[in-house]
């Protein structure tokens, strides 16, 4: 059981992280319509290969500052701080009118598509960050453990949620774009929400302890 909640922590918090339109799963879904949907999850698998990559350092260096107990409480409080902001920014998002794009991302080769999502996937320097800060929490909350198994579950589950995102994105989401119009408008607020839950708990336990 451990190790099945590693597994859909892992998922849960890729999911959400990469859910929000970007670079990657616009991409994604902008192969798929231009090409064809072979192209924009090949672009999807490379992209995701690196995110797993990232989630693994993330926890390495997690696991370290779990280990030294000075260093991880300061972090912890600035965790805090990066929730704080995280949910501003996207309260901020979702307040601000959508703006029509003024230029659209070119795609020059249509070659290697796999490849090209390494190499765009390597560019978020968000992502160790976000890995760290969240396994520290899920650590600090006693629901997350750093042994090699259930960062093995973890990875997995974010290299699962990461896939999942790009499927839709490629396949799905122009299906049934009407049926979550309301989901994908408001995104930002749930996710506002969430980070604003955590941002609270996390002071309410430093504030008990």
């Amino acid at each position: 059981m451990e190790y099945l909640i590693s597994l859909l922590l892992g998922f849960f918090i890729a999911f959400i992280g990469i859910i929000p339109p970007g670079m990657l799963n616009m991409m994604v879904a902008k192969l798929s319509v231009n090409e064809t949907k072979k192209s924009g999850l090949l672009f999807g698998y490379g992209a995701a290969l690196i995110v797993v990559i990232q989630c693994f350092l993330g926890l390495y260096f997690a696991k370290f500052l779990d280990s030294h107990p000075v260093i991880s409480e300061n972090l912890k409080k600035f965790a805090v701080v990066i929730f704080i902001v995280l949910t501003i920014v996207f309260i901020y998002n979702g307040l601000k009118k959508p703006k029509k794009e003024k230029g659209e991302v070119t795609i020059k080769s249509k070659k290697n598509r796999f490849f090209y999502g390494v190499v765009l996937s390597s560019f978020n320097m968000f992502a160790i960050p976000y890995y760290v800060f969240a396994s520290l929490t899920l650590s600090s909350k006693n629901v997350f453990d750093f042994s090699p198994l259930s960062n093995l579950c973890f990875i997995i589950g974010a290299g699962l949620g990461t896939l999942l995102v790009f499927y839709i994105y490629a396949m799905v989401f122009r299906k049934i774009e009407d049926k979550v119009g309301f989901l994908i408008k408001n995104i930002n607020f749930f996710i506002a929400a969430i980070t604003g839950i955590v941002a609270i708990s996390s002071i309410y336990k430093m504030v008990a302890s």
